[in-house]
């Protein structure tokens, strides 16, 4: 609370507390007179009567007073500000003028200066430009005596280049025409050699295929020769034979198994006497064919 508002509220505590005051003596001078014993009736209190103290009412009158200092304050910044401005506005236009007076005295004596300064300089450029052209004229003179001697130089020079070039040419043609045969010819080989090679594994599969189809029929043969096969029951043989291409028997041998000597033997004299096998009639098979085969006998 500022000092006005405490000023103000000095003499309404004065007044308020000098109500009270009275009110209390004479609620006691009340008492006093009326003290004889007596049923005291009840009654309705009247009430007192006091002054309130609005607080918002200073507040209120607190703020108006600050806001109208305030815009005095406000008011008085803002003619010190157009007094500023327009002291600020009379000295820039002092300032401009003084300028367009020195700046107009300048262009003329750069003016002057220039006119010199023009003439000197085009009297040096006419003395130079025509040493210029003499000078030109020297060196044109020279450059063409060069440029003919270059010309010839270059022409020598480009014909053997040229003959040097279809030179190399012709080598590289030569050289490249010459890879691209062996290339060709590589390559032609190669497939001829993967043809061939496919073409053996095919006959190869072929004999083998052929082969296989006649075991079988060759193992029976075998068997209806061999007269007393069921002396070896229970018995296993393992004969390998070797067959010329006609399918004759050229050699038996009894590799193994679990039969005697009397079984062995009939099975070795079975197989030569069911010569010739059967064996494939393709004479390209016989050079892809083991034929020496081998069978297992188990009477």
């Amino acid at each position: 609370m500022n000092r006005a508002a405490r000023k103000l509220s000095r003499p309404v505590r004065a007044v308020v507390l000098a109500i009270l005051v009275h009110v209390a003596v004479g609620a006691l001078l009340g008492l006093s007179l009326r003290f004889q014993p007596k049923t005291v009736q009840p009654g309705v209190a009247k009430p007192v009567q006091a002054i309130v103290i609005d607080r918002s009412a200073i507040e209120a009158e607190k703020k108006k007073a600050e806001e109208k200092k305030r815009k005095a304050e406000e008011k008085k910044q803002k003619e010190a500000e157009a007094r500023r401005k327009k002291e600020a506005e009379k000295k820039r236009k002092a300032e401009e003028k003084k300028q367009k007076v020195a700046e107009a005295k300048r262009k003329a004596e750069a003016e002057k200066k220039r006119k010199v300064e023009e003439k000197k300089r085009k009297d040096a450029a006419a003395k130079k430009k025509k040493e210029a052209e003499k000078k030109r004229k020297a060196k044109e003179k020279k450059r063409k005596e060069a440029e003919a001697k270059r010309k010839v130089e270059a022409e020598k020079k480009r014909k053997a280049e040229e003959k040097k070039r279809k030179q190399a040419k012709a080598k590289r043609k030569k050289e490249a025409e010459k890879k691209r045969k062996a290339r060709e010819k590589k390559k032609r080989e190669e497939a001829e050699r993967r043809a061939a090679e496919e073409a053996r594994h095919r006959e190869e599969q072929e004999a083998y295929s052929a082969l296989r189809a006649l075991v079988g029929e060759i193992k029976g043969k075998i068997e209806d020769n061999w007269s007393n096969r069921m002396a070896c029951g229970g018995q296993e043989v393992t004969i390998s034979v070797k067959v010329a291409l006609s399918g004759e028997v050229e050699s038996v041998q009894v590799l193994g198994g679990r039969a005697d000597d009397a079984c062995r033997r009939s099975a070795e004299y079975a197989v030569w006497k069911a010569s010739p096998l059967p064996f494939p009639d393709n004479p390209r098979y016989y050079k892809w064919l083991d034929t020496e085969i081998q069978f297992i006998f188990r009477p």
